[in-house]
């Protein structure tokens, strides 16, 4: 894969962490079953899988016969069987996912959340490219923005990163308008992945979901938070600006109002989950502080495109 600068977030460096993520998600399908989307089986599949041990009544056509040669052991060829299907990831770029939370919120070398967000976004259609999944990357706030399609191969990673270089995030968040155009428009998707923090859609979470739900999709929601999110630092007279209304909010923030907030972030977010698996989707906690190659694998497992 070359090498090329595209920002301060898809530096070099980046793209080497996106290399090792690759070859560890390859070991893992290398090793572990096969996920609902996409099965073993003996035959001319697109892409070599693993291993077993040959049974009698096997179909002696996929022996390994350069193996036995050596080994005079016999064994299997097996291959990954693919659908037609793509993957789908719905990228919340609304302007509360351009925040850090609150002043002095958030330590310091600690990734933004747009920035995390869309580094998880790219490592999630890399990983998905790699293992022979077209992905279609779409933006979403108050609607559903232009899209970028993928082949199955990791060819279009740089395509990929100039795509979600070049998104702006602001406006207001209509998850469930944005979802029900999806729907509309993009049947082929076979798992869903969403991207959002979630913040001021939470109202139209389980509508949203019961939409994709109807159309069978695998979906896995990645709810995107920063520590400071879920427990501001701040304390004393502040003057709050709400991103995604403009309004202006003067507070005098005090132990008992953060220990009252940190009570409501908890509900919210158990609340998230519990829609999540009353709909049938799969809820994945994502804060920043958290690795993006460990928030990807486990994503990616849970929905299926990965397994071990």
């Amino acid at each position: 894969m070359a090498k090329r600068s595209r920002h301060d977030f898809f530096d070099e460096e980046f793209l080497a962490r996106l290399q090792r993520l690759h070859l560890i998600a390859k070991r893992m399908v290398a090793r572990g079953s096969a996920g609902p989307r996409r099965s073993r089986r003996m035959g001319d599949g697109l892409e070599f899988a693993d291993h077993r041990a040959y049974a009698p009544g096997d179909d002696i056509r996929f022996i390994d016969w350069p193996y036995y040669a050596r080994m005079e052991r016999l064994l299997l060829r097996l291959f990954h069987e693919h659908s037609e299907s793509d993957v789908a990831i719905l990228l919340d770029v609304s302007g509360s996912m351009a925040t850090d939370g609150p002043p002095g919120g958030v330590p310091a070398g600690q990734l933004a959340k747009y920035n995390y967000a869309r580094r998880a976004a790219a490592a999630l259609a890399y990983v998905a490219m790699g293992s022979l999944e077209r992905v279609i990357l779409l933006p979403f706030a108050a609607g559903l923005g232009e899209p970028m399609r993928t082949g199955r191969n990791r060819a279009q990673i740089l395509d990929v990163l100039d795509f979600l270089s070049a998104l702006q995030p602001g406006g207001e968040t209509h998850l469930r308008g944005s979802v029900e155009e999806f729907a509309r428009r993009y049947r082929s998707a076979g798992t869903v992945i969403i991207l959002s923090d979630l913040l001021d859609c939470s109202a139209d979470l389980s509508d949203a979901l019961a939409r994709l739900q109807v159309q069978d999709f695998d979906v896995t929601v990645l709810h995107l938070y920063t520590p400071a999110d879920a427990s501001p630092l701040l304390r004393g007279p502040m003057l709050l600006h709400q991103v995604e209304t403009a309004q202006r909010i003067s507070m005098n923030v005090t132990e008992e109002l953060l220990e009252s907030y940190r009570l409501r972030w908890r509900e919210f977010q158990a609340g998230c989950e519990r829609t999540c698996v009353s709909r049938g989707a799969t809820y994945v906690a994502a804060e920043t502080s958290v690795p993006f190659e460990r928030l990807v694998l486990q994503a990616l497992r849970q929905a299926g495109v990965l397994s071990g």
